[in-house]
């Protein structure tokens, strides 16, 4: 990833935590289950973004180790392959999803000492669309 692009989403992450801890940015269950698919997919990505930019620096060295091990895995480029060939936007939301979900998967397979952060990232997620 550009270290432009990285360090501007980083510093978004960083900005929508301190407007969630200040309580200026609530996420309530209400608000999540009245979003359309595309918001609760940004949600899901905001969560996963807050609990990594959280870690150590060697946690999120072995974050970006292990998303390159699984780059090449077959079933990472199948669920890559049904989004871009996904026919409907809606297809699209549910197979990003999957793809998500798969990616935490791999991740916890692929370095299992990141099994605690691939948890926190699913708690997160939970919670943020309950």
């Amino acid at each position: 990833m550009n270290a432009g692009i990285f360090r501007a989403r980083l510093l978004l992450g960083l900005f929508c935590r301190s407007l969630i801890l200040t309580g200026f940015l609530a996420i309530s269950p209400l608000w999540a289950q009245a979003n359309s698919p595309e918001q609760n997919l940004a949600a899901m990505e905001a969560c996963r973004e807050r609990v990594i930019s959280g870690l150590s620096l060697g946690d999120k060295m072995k974050m970006k180790s292990a998303l390159g091990a699984i780059r090449n895995n077959p079933e990472f480029l199948a669920a890559n392959r049904a989004v871009t060939d996904a026919k409907t936007p809606e297809a699209q939301i549910a197979a990003r999803k999957s793809l998500a979900n798969l990616k935490l998967d791999l991740i916890a397979r692929q370095d299992p000492s990141l099994k605690p952060v691939v948890e926190n990232i699913r708690a997160a997620q939970a919670a943020a669309l309950r």
